[in-house]
């Protein structure tokens, strides 16, 4: 199965409501759907479920929340915090794109396939964009995303044969972008996450930062040396190698972090927009433990594309966010976020919902 190989090298939002928003900024008027493949996934899911107001927060002395904190867990600095800048990219079929073989060595039995094959391993023929790049470190991510931007195929261990022009991948995942994000089998992995989860789930777009706002939950990795070997809590269904790892930490995988209300984010001492948008997300979403990373804290992954701006801009901000995340303590399956009314008014419908 998937397991997190991120490297060093990888590389909020308001009430729609006509006013300003806490930094000032006007807010923005939005259109009546939104655009799955641009933030993908049903309304109801956990990327795009705004915290409760009845969410409660772990002390800043408690185990997972100043684990979380220590950049220097299993030290020195083995947990660097650290933004996932070029993390992966994005590519959409085209009616010009050729057919291409794929293989793929591994697949989720539970998720609807229509290509044939065995789940432990096929050949099949997808039209597929020329020039797709293989990307966070040894990972080697790309998500493919078809013609009608329904389904996106989430890639593990990719590369191309350019003298058999043939693609592959170890573990290759059909990810519906109307579903839920998250595997709906508990122990499956539906994802290419350790989570068991979406890859996309919870990632940062260029688009998003340009305009300030990014209106979902944060997709984020633990150290190796603050991720629990075995420990997992919802929406997890799965940590690295099945709880076969060396991981040392106590931070369950799936743990929800967010920044607490009466955090004045104002007064945080974030000096870039982009800083603000992502704490502003954290504040009102919040951020999963969907994967873990070797001497690194990833706080944010950010698509292929975004600028070395936006990049530096939320490396230099990235500190400030982290001294006062919190685990939320009573996220479940029966309130996502915590309990009670929102905190914030949630990104518009996918249309039909």
């Amino acid at each position: 199965m998937p397991r997190s190989a991120a490297l060093l090298a990888l590389g909020l939002t308001f009430c729609p409501i006509l006013g300003l928003d806490l930094f000032g900024t006007p807010a923005r008027a939005e259109g009546p759907f939104r655009d799955p493949v641009a933030q993908p996934f049903a309304s109801t899911s956990i990327w795009n479920t705004p915290l409760g107001r009845g969410a409660t927060f772990q002390p800043g002395a408690g185990p997972e929340t100043a684990l979380l904190r220590n950049q220097n867990a299993g030290g020195p600095a083995g947990a660097y915090a650290w933004i996932g800048g070029h993390a992966f990219g994005i590519y959409r079929q085209g009616p010009t794109d050729p057919e291409r073989s794929w293989t793929y060595r591994g697949r989720p039995p539970t998720l609807p396939w229509p290509h044939g094959g065995s789940p432990g391993g096929g050949r099949f023929t997808l039209r597929t964009p020329p020039g797709i790049a293989f990307l966070g470190g040894t990972d080697r991510h790309a998500v493919l995303v078809d013609a009608e931007g329904r389904y996106a195929y989430e890639i593990w261990l990719g590369a191309f044969d350019p003298a058999r022009n043939l693609y592959s991948a170890q573990y290759l995942v059909r990810t519906d972008l109307r579903g839920s994000g998250i595997s709906a089998t508990p122990g499956a992995q539906e994802g290419v996450r350790a989570f068991g989860g979406s890859l996309i789930g919870g990632l940062v777009r260029r688009a998003e930062l340009e305009r300030g706002e990014i209106r979902h939950a944060i997709a984020m990795a633990a150290s190796t040396s603050q991720a629990s070997p075995t420990r997992i809590v919802w929406p997890a269904s799965s940590t690295d190698g099945g709880g076969h790892n060396g991981h040392t930490g106590v931070i369950p995988m799936g743990a929800l972090f967010a920044i607490p209300p009466q955090v004045d984010l104002g007064r945080l001492g974030l000096t870039t927009p982009e800083g603000r948008a992502l704490a502003r997300a954290f504040q009102e979403f919040g951020g999963y433990i969907t994967d873990t990373a070797a001497r690194t804290l990833v706080i944010a992954y950010l698509e292929e594309g975004c600028t070395d701006r936006q990049i530096d801009h939320l490396q230099s901000d990235k500190d400030r966010i982290l001294s006062v995340l919190a685990m939320v303590t009573n996220n479940e399956a029966a309130h996502p976020g915590g309990p009670g009314p929102r905190v914030a008014a949630p990104p518009p419908p996918l249309e039909g919902e």
